[in-house]
């Protein structure tokens, strides 16, 4: 198969599998992806993973299918790299028995990956969605690092900086790199004021019922 070929069939496959398990952007966290999990018996196997290279494997052995994730992900990077070992479930996992491919040595084979992650970008978040979602607030050619801000500001999926810098480098809205330097979360902060979890009437009122609880 063609990388093109293959582009397709995962993109195609990210759309038949939001049907199949009846995803909406909006709805779609944690909880939706051990559902799909628990349907399709995989085990999750959460651990205290001390390398910042790996967040997540496939197996697939005489116990079973399970994935290994690092429990200290944060939100977004763990859903991505939940639903990225889903595609190895669903496309990979007879090679993976056949020991074609090695379990955690998937980065050698360049076009099972990147296909990958074409299949994990459009499962969590169609780019017919995000492309909607840029027109209508007005984020286009030429975007800047606050136009980034307020796309994710307005953004109803679960996904990082990254990921949406990285779809609009794709579409050649930004140079590959321009905002590698930016701190988006303190940006989005300057922008948008802080988050509730971060504003001192917040931490006093946690504090207060924690001490409570003590």
């Amino acid at each position: 198969m063609s990388n093109r070929d293959y582009y397709i069939a995962m993109r195609e496959l990210a759309h038949e599998k939001r049907i199949e398990f009846d995803i909406a952007t909006d709805r779609l966290d944690l909880n939706v992806i051990a559902r799909i999990y628990k349907a399709e018996d995989i085990k999750l196997d959460r651990r205290a993973i001390k390398s910042s290279r790996i967040r997540a494997a496939y197996f697939n052995d005489a116990d079973g299918c399970s994935v290994l994730v690092k429990k200290s992900l944060p939100r977004e990077p763990k859903l991505f790299a939940l639903v990225h070992e889903l595609k190895h479930h669903f496309v990979d996992r007879d090679a993976i028995v056949a020991g074609e491919i090695q379990c955690g040595d998937y980065n050698a084979n360049e076009l099972i990956e990147k296909n990958t992650e074409v299949f994990t970008a459009e499962f969590i978040y169609p780019e017919a969605e995000m492309r909607e979602l840029a027109s209508k607030v007005g984020v286009r050619s030429g975007c800047s690092a606050d136009d980034v801000c307020r796309l994710k500001h307005e953004c109803p999926a679960p996904v990082s900086y990254k990921f949406l810098v990285k779809r609009l480098e794709w579409w050649k809205y930004c140079p590959r790199g321009a905002f590698k330097r930016i701190q988006f979360s303190k940006l989005y902060e300057r922008i948008y004021g802080l988050p509730i979890y971060k504003q001192e009437w917040f931490r006093a009122r946690r504090e207060k019922s924690l001490t409570s609880k003590r």
